[in-house]
C-alpha cells in the first residue's frame, strides 16, 4: 500500500487544484476533513491513517464560464457537503478584456523573447570572433563544458 496526498500531508498543507475532476474520491475527501483519517480496507488489512492536514483545492466551472446566475455549487459541481468543510470559500472571476488581455500577452512575450535575443546575441558574437566557443541552450559554452568531461571524475586502480 501506498499512502496518498492527504496521508502524505499530515500536519501539513495538501494543495488540490482541478478540484471539480475529482468525482470518484469525493467521499474520501470528506471523511478525511471530517475526521482527519482516511480508513483503507486492501487485501484484508483494515487500518486508519492520520490525514491531519489542512486542505486548499482549485476548481474550474463545470461549462469553461462562470455563470453569475447560478450559485457556487452548480457552476463547479461539488456537493454540500465538501464545500461546507471548508472555512474559506474565495470566487476569481475574470471579467474578458481584450486590450488587457492582448496587454498581457505582450509583455509575457517580450519578457521571454528579450532572454532568447539575449542568448542569440551571445551565439552571434562568439561565432564572429572566430567560432572558438559556441553556446548551447543551457547557457555553457563548449569551452567551458571542455573543463567538466566525465573522463576527469574517475580515478584508476
Amino acid at each position: 500500500m501506498e499512502a496518498g496526498a492527504l496521508v502524505l500531508s499530515d500536519l501539513g498543507v495538501c494543495c488540490i487544484d482541478e478540484f471539480d475532476k475529482m468525482t470518484s474520491d469525493q467521499h474520501t475527501l470528506l471523511e478525511a476533513m471530517e475526521q482527519q483519517t482516511i480508513s483503507i480496507a486492501k487485501g484484508g488489512i483494515l487500518g486508519t491513517l492520520s490525514a491531519r492536514c489542512s486542505v486548499v483545492a482549485c476548481a474550474n466551472p463545470a461549462s469553461g464560464h462562470y455563470n453569475r446566475s447560478k450559485t457556487i455549487m452548480e457552476n463547479i459541481r461539488i456537493s454540500n457537503a465538501i464545500l461546507s468543510r471548508f472555512d474559506l470559500v474565495f470566487l476569481m472571476l475574470d471579467d474578458p478584456d481584450l486590450m488587457r488581455d492582448k496587454k498581457l500577452s505582450e509583455h509575457v512575450m517580450k519578457l521571454h523573447s528579450r532572454n532568447r535575443k539575449r542568448k542569440f546575441d551571445e551565439f552571434s558574437s562568439s561565432q564572429a570572433a572566430g567560432g572558438a566557443a559556441s553556446v548551447d541552450p543551457s547557457g555553457i559554452s563548449q569551452s567551458q563544458s571542455g573543463k567538466f568531461r566525465s573522463n576527469d571524475y574517475m580515478t584508476e586502480s
